[in-house]
């Protein structure tokens, strides 16, 4: 191993994650260099993940004021708010650490140290221009405006941190950070193993499913699953994803729900799926179906492409850039008329739309995404 290269990754990855997956891929590109990267977080990997993503990486404990399994139990709203206060820099790093891969915004670095922070989504503030009007918009406008007024200038977690290198995962993200800051940002999209993910032409007769992928939670609208059930009883619908305890009472809301509406028959969950699970699952998958709306991309669109499902996805945020094709797309109003026209579609119809798709996503494999991000890290080193 090649120990003249001090590397960090600071983000938590004792669990799962769209954000988990891009850090895993980095991992493996520094591996396949030689290079063992330390993870920074107040807990450490989890080695059964590790194993899995086929990753090695060391540990540094490091110290929030608020600790990640605390803020875990608090409710969504809380959870975010103390994050805010978790901001912290790591002075000695630059005498630590070579390079550094942040994943956190809220993780300040001293200065001149070389480092690139990859952003999923865009910090706090513009986001909080689209709160509501009226007295249900008046929690947020007053968040907004202590945060901006008090808050950010000791704790600015959700701040645009000038001085940093930042790349953004979707052009659609970019776009909300430029309208933020007038700042654009280059795009590197989320890293995808696409040489594990495939399917055989023809084989629509074992895909029985009609499937929502994500993580089970209220945001990502799974419950518009059920409306597809009532309206199209000819399909076994899924809804699969990862939940962690906290989660663990929504997913119990959405099983209620579907036996109150008499659709527990053909309405299935699994949840936390393992990875032969999810390929499983997608290899007997007809439409994938992902309704949440402005996902900032939207990872398990790609990979369920690339099993040869075909994306019902909402007409908004990243998920235009991964489903080029309109008819693929819905708004709230059309959702169920635009359905009724996938049923509709012939099989040569259905083979030619997905090999497109397959051709489409390659822009989102892992080694094109993990090139860019090393490319960052070997540009320092030359420097140097």
């Amino acid at each position: 191993m090649d120990d003249t290269k001090r590397i960090a990754i600071v983000y938590r990855l004792d669990r799962p994650g769209g954000v988990q997956s891009v850090a895993f891929a980095l991992i493996r590109g520094l591996n396949r260099r030689g290079i063992v990267p330390t993870i920074l977080w107040d807990v450490p990997p989890n080695p059964h993940l590790l194993q899995r993503q086929q990753c090695q990486a060391e540990f540094e404990r490091i110290r929030f004021p608020f600790p990640t399994y605390w803020i875990d139990r608090l409710p969504n709203t809380f959870r975010y708010l103390t994050w805010i206060f978790n901001t912290i820099c790591y002075e000695d790093m630059k005498r630590n650490y070579h390079f550094a891969f942040l994943f956190h915004n809220g993780f300040l670095v001293p200065a001149g140290m070389p480092h690139v922070r990859y952003l999923s989504g865009p910090p706090l503030l513009p986001q909080l221009e689209q709160d509501g009007r009226g007295l249900r918009g008046l929690p947020m406008r007053l968040f907004r405006a202590g945060y901006q007024r008090v808050l950010s200038k000791r704790w600015p977690a959700y701040e645009f941190h000038r001085q940093d290198c930042y790349v953004i995962n979707s052009h659609y993200t970019a776009g909300l950070f430029y309208q933020a800051h007038g700042v654009e940002l280059p795009v590197v999209y989320p890293p995808i193993n696409l040489e594990e993910w495939h399917f055989d032409p023809g084989d629509w007769m074992q895909r029985i499913y009609v499937t929502f992928f994500s993580r089970i939670v209220d945001y990502k609208r799974p419950d518009w699953i059920f409306r597809l059930a009532e309206a199209f009883p000819q399909w076994h619908y899924l809804i699969m994803g990862g939940v962690p305890p906290h989660r663990v009472p929504y997913l119990r809301s959405l099983q209620m729900q579907a036996e109150r509406m008499g659709i527990a028959n053909r309405v299935s969950f699994l949840p936390n799926p393992s990875h032969m699970e999810v390929k499983q699952t997608l290899a007997q998958t007809r439409f994938y179906i992902f309704p949440a709306v402005n996902e900032h991309f939207g990872m398990t669109t790609v990979e369920a492409i690339a099993m040869g499902a075909i994306p019902f996805v909402h007409d908004s945020g990243g998920q235009r850039e991964i489903v080029p094709l309109e008819g693929l797309r819905f708004s709230d109003e059309a959702f169920l008329e635009r359905f009724g026209s996938l049923c509709l579609m012939t099989q040569d119809e259905l083979e030619d739309t997905r090999c497109y798709l397959r051709g489409h996503i390659n822009r989102f494999s892992e080694s094109i995404a993990v090139d860019k991000l090393l490319g960052y890290m070997d540009q320092s080193m030359r420097a140097v």
